[in-house]
């Protein structure tokens, strides 16, 4: 492993490596180049042109693959943003080279691939993180503070509903094929479920749930339900549509802001861009726009998670009162009075990740969003697969509590 550097004033900066220089990448670059103690050293990608553009804002080393990036002695964490079906080859690599990992959710597309993840980097001492990045949101940390703290009572039910225009956004050909880890349950149910685990304290016993593959020309799941039980009879729901009818963040910042003003110019309006487009060519210039340092991105312009994070409604059940999610924070109706406690947009869950990523590396903290916890997020997510094919309640065996509650 790469042995990590010091600055000028004694404090250890961690290099970071990026393999796959997509949209993934460009959300998380801001947060990386805002760490003061954190150096983007190098980036591997297919696409010489985007390798290029990372060079000469970064001055990093650049490579046509993960192998030969991960053989630079320099680099300490390696950074996984590949499409899904890459996640268990490339994190292999880099852990077998003895770097720390930070690997794009979903972890892997099996249970056993994540297994083998997760001994390997338990072989190799380092790090494997799971970069569940909106479950680190301020707001989302600020719910499960309550949860722990018993002030509202003990916590009863979660409400998490999404509805937007997923399956309408310019897509690559992967993430409109299921086999490859396409579709709206694979690319945002891992996100949609961390929240709740994380609010929840990790432990689901069972899941029954639905999906929907309802348009043809977009051959791939677009909208999923779910009912999740804890082992202590918490219960929540996880709704989400990406057929972009209702957009459900009129429910927290009202009619008129369904689309942040940064991301309307991207999307424009969903169905009615896809129909205006002339080929499947121009579907893949516009989503090529999104990659790092596309037209429509930004490389250190800061992306706020939390645009996605309040896009609920999220609404949080205890037995003293109900937690709802606001633009400013949260509002909390307890029993003798309702209140709003502020919660700040200064950071957001990708710093939230990258600061817990760094004191991983450099204190062995140990983190949250480790291996076992990806892989018990994955297993809900495989779950709602198997009781929406099997129209039935499946149990699960391999889930884990939030790492502060662990034995």
């Amino acid at each position: 492993m790469a042995s990590v550097g010091g600055d000028d004033k004694g404090a250890p900066t961690v290099h970071v490596g990026i393999v796959g220089l997509g949209g993934g990448a460009s959300d998380m670059i801001p947060a990386f180049v805002q760490h003061p103690h954190i150096a983007l050293t190098a980036a591997a990608d297919i696409d010489k042109g985007q390798l290029e553009k990372f060079h000469s804002e970064f001055q990093g080393e650049t490579y046509l693959s993960a192998e030969a990036l991960c053989d630079n002695p320099h680099v300490d964490v390696v950074y996984i943003a590949t499409p899904n079906q890459f996640h268990v080859e490339h994190a292999l690599i880099a852990l077998e080279k003895g770097k720390h990992v930070l690997v794009e959710k979903p972890m892997t597309l099996t249970l056993d691939d994540a297994d083998v993840m997760i001994q390997t980097a338990k072989r190799q001492g380092v790090q494997l993180m799971v970069n569940v990045k909106h479950s680190f949101d301020p707001h989302i940390r600020q719910i499960r503070e309550i949860v722990q703290s018993g002030e509202l009572g003990r916590l009863r039910m979660l409400h998490y509903w999404y509805f937007a225009d997923w399956l309408y956004r310019p897509r690559t050909p992967e993430e409109l094929n299921p086999s490859l880890g396409g579709g709206v349950t694979w690319r945002q149910g891992p996100h949609q479920f961390d929240i709740l685990r994380t609010i929840g304290g990790g432990v689901v016993r069972s899941v029954r749930a639905m999906t929907g593959t309802w348009d043809e020309s977009r051959p791939v799941v677009g909208c999923h339900a779910a009912f999740l039980e804890f082992e202590d009879g918490t219960a929540a729901t996880a709704v989400y549509s990406g057929y972009d009818h209702f957009n459900s963040r009129e429910l927290t910042f009202g009619v008129g802001e369904a689309r942040p003003p940064s991301e309307a110019s991207v999307y424009a309006q969903g169905r009615k861009t896809l129909r205006q487009l002339a080929s499947g060519e121009a579907e893949t210039a516009l989503k090529q726009a999104q990659r790092y340092g596309g037209a429509s991105r930004a490389a250190r312009a800061p992306r706020r998670s939390a645009s996605w994070v309040l896009g609920g409604p999220l609404v949080v059940t205890f037995e003293h009162g109900d937690v709802r999610l606001t633009p400013s924070g949260l509002c909390v109706y307890g029993d003798e009075e309702t209140r709003n406690i502020p919660v700040s947009t200064e950071t957001d869950g990708r710093h939230g990740i990258v600061d817990q990523l760094y004191e991983a590396v450099v204190n062995g903290r140990p983190p949250s969003a480790d291996g076992p916890w990806g892989k018990a997020t994955l297993e809900v997510l495989l779950a709602v697969f198997a009781s929406a094919r099997e129209r039935r309640e499946i149990f699960l065996a391999h889930q884990v509590p939030t790492p502060n509650e662990r034995a």
